[in-house]
């Protein structure tokens, strides 16, 4: 006669069955929440149509040789203060016959087109141009133009601190 001395207890008394359910339930959870994750909010990365915009920007390419033929230059001195941001420019007009009574200035920022700024200065004295920016920038890496509607001048900066100077100029471009 053999006689065995193991009792049986149901499925759920085992842990190693619940450690065996846990890693798929966790699996279908993070899935769940990633899915929520992607509907739910927009990265704003990739365009619709973006090679439209890939090949317009070979069109716009003659704002830029503009501005490099014409020695157009620009210093640009922010200034936050009391949650606005001051902008100071200072425009080299090289070949330029006069000043412009405005200029564009665009802030782009690199990863979200929802925190793009855009700026109207005003001429004031001799090569000053004047605006304010009533949002704060968020911290981060910055795309610059600077425009009139008949050249463009680029630059890039890094916010981080209360005070940015940097100098604007036409992208390199061979000719």
């Amino acid at each position: 006669m053999n006689i065995s001395n193991t009792d049986e207890f149901p499925w759920y008394r085992y842990p190693m069955v619940w450690m065996m359910l846990v890693i798929p339930f966790s699996a279908v959870v993070m899935g769940v929440i990633m899915i929520w994750l992607a509907v739910a909010t927009d990265d704003g990365l990739v365009k619709d149509d973006y090679y439209k915009q890939g090949k317009a920007i070979n069109l716009d390419l003659h704002r830029d040789i503009q501005a490099q033929e014409m020695n157009i230059t620009a210093a640009l001195e922010m200034n936050k203060s009391e949650g606005l941001t001051r902008v100071n420019l200072a425009l080299n007009k090289g070949e330029l016959e006069i000043y412009p009574d405005t200029l564009q200035l665009k802030l782009l920022y690199a990863t979200k087109a929802g925190n793009d700024v855009q700026l109207e200065l005003n001429h004031g004295q001799k090569d000053q141009y004047i605006g304010i920016i009533k949002q704060p920038l968020i911290p981060g890496k910055w795309y610059l133009e600077l425009s009139d509607g008949e050249w463009r001048l680029n630059g890039h900066l890094n916010v981080a601190d209360h005070q940015v100077e940097l100098l604007l100029t036409p992208w390199n471009l061979a000719l």
